[in-house]
């Protein structure tokens, strides 16, 4: 009785974050960008994404979970069943992506799809209070796929650009903390041990979609480039470092207004960094050069009490929120109208023509003149190598 109990609110939990995802889909974006406006290298983004997940989720799940079903004691023989699953998940990948056309934004959702698969799949076992090893391997390598080709089809209405693919993938991670913190704040303390777990995993498990849908209708329309989105998501990580620097100043002890700080920080600095990026041009190299400032201004504040010698830690986190504002807007002043699409790569921008470049001799040429100086030929004492080219 009391697992057709549990399997009917799995069933519901299952079919509620199916509607939401359902919902997501045919409402939350417009058909901003269609397949045939993107360029065919554009398409074949994120291939090696894929390939590369796929490979590591044979080595890591796959392989020890067979293992584990199946009882396989010999250390030599889970070893060999990892390998030959591992390279089989390569080359599964591969066979798999050979026509991919999906583009890097897209792909970037089917592996958050695939993580979230892996959370639901751990977390399902919980519900029926299972304490059998197999139940959470089995759920887990079951419900990964799943979450993949679940991504996979809700993705497929139109074309995702990276900024958008990783903003709807973080708001479904934020949404997944906040189901964890939300029971935490109404204090379950007193329930049973699995009852706590059961709550804190259905409230997760909602969280996530709810996460995504929230996310969606917030960018709807709205089309954000990855160095913008980096930026967003670094004002919702401010938004919390600020709100619980501040709480601290207050010297209050219980964690759980810390808890309430850090929820109430994180979308009012994601609002911020919304608001603050619109109408400006940011890309990878600049968003990076950004965040880099935030971390240098927090370092830089801190000298100051260091210097001073505080006893107490107000002076530190005063210190940290002013230097790190200061860095941020420093840096993003320092690279108004800079457009490196990513780090060490501006060369990249400049025309082939008015390229300066300084080349050096391959390996191949090394070994050459090594082999030579050895064996001091005497017929071609005055053979020439060339050891720099300069062109401008």
């Amino acid at each position: 009785m009391r697992i057709r109990f549990m399997l009917r609110k799995a069933v519901s939990l299952f079919c509620f974050a199916g509607f939401v995802f359902m919902h997501f889909v045919h409402e939350g974006y417009p058909q901003t960008q269609t397949q045939q406006s993107v360029s065919v290298e554009e398409k074949k983004e994120g291939r090696t994404l894929l390939v590369t997940t796929t490979t590591l989720y044979g080595l890591l799940l796959y392989g020890p979970g067979t293992a584990r079903l199946l009882e396989i004691e010999s250390g030599a023989q889970v070893a060999g069943l990892e390998m030959l699953i591992g390279g089989g998940s390569f080359v599964g990948g591969l066979v798999a992506t050979r026509n991919h056309r999906l583009g890097a934004g897209r792909s970037s959702l089917i592996l958050s799809g695939s993580l979230a698969g892996t959370l639901y799949g751990l977390g399902v076992p919980v519900l029926f209070e299972s304490e059998n090893e197999k139940a959470y391997w089995a759920s887990t390598m079951l419900a990964t796929p799943i979450g993949g080709l679940i991504a996979h089809r809700l993705s497929s209405h139109r074309w995702f650009n990276e900024g958008e693919s990783h903003t709807i993938s973080r708001g479904g991670l934020v949404g997944g903390l906040y189901g964890l913190a939300i029971p935490y704040l109404i204090n379950i303390e007193n329930l049973e041990d699995w009852t706590q777990a059961r709550i804190y995993v259905t409230s997760a498990m909602i969280g996530v979609p709810a996460g995504v849908w929230t996310t969606a209708k917030l960018i709807y329309d709205k089309p954000i480039n990855e160095g913008r989105a980096s930026l967003i998501a670094l004002g919702g990580t401010i938004g919390s470092a600020y709100a619980l620097g501040i709480m601290s100043l207050t010297d209050v002890e219980e964690p759980r207004p810390y808890v309430l700080a850090a929820m109430l920080g994180l979308p009012i600095g994601t609002y911020l960094g919304y608001k603050l990026t619109a109408g400006n041009e940011y890309t990878s190299g600049r968003a990076a050069l950004i965040q880099i400032g935030a971390w240098a201004g927090a370092l830089f504040g801190s000298g100051f009490p260091l210097i001073a010698d505080a006893e107490s830690h107000k002076p530190y986190v005063v210190a940290n929120i002013l230097g790190s504002a200061t860095g941020m807007w420093l840096a993003h002043r320092l690279t108004r109208g800079w457009g490196e699409s990513a780090p060490f790569a501006r060369n990249n921008l400049i025309p082939e023509s008015d390229r300066f470049t300084i080349s050096l001799p391959s390996i191949n040429e090394w070994f050459t003149l090594g082999l030579m100086a050895f064996r001091k030929p005497t017929i071609m004492a005055d053979f020439p190598v060339e050891l720099v080219r300069i062109s401008f």
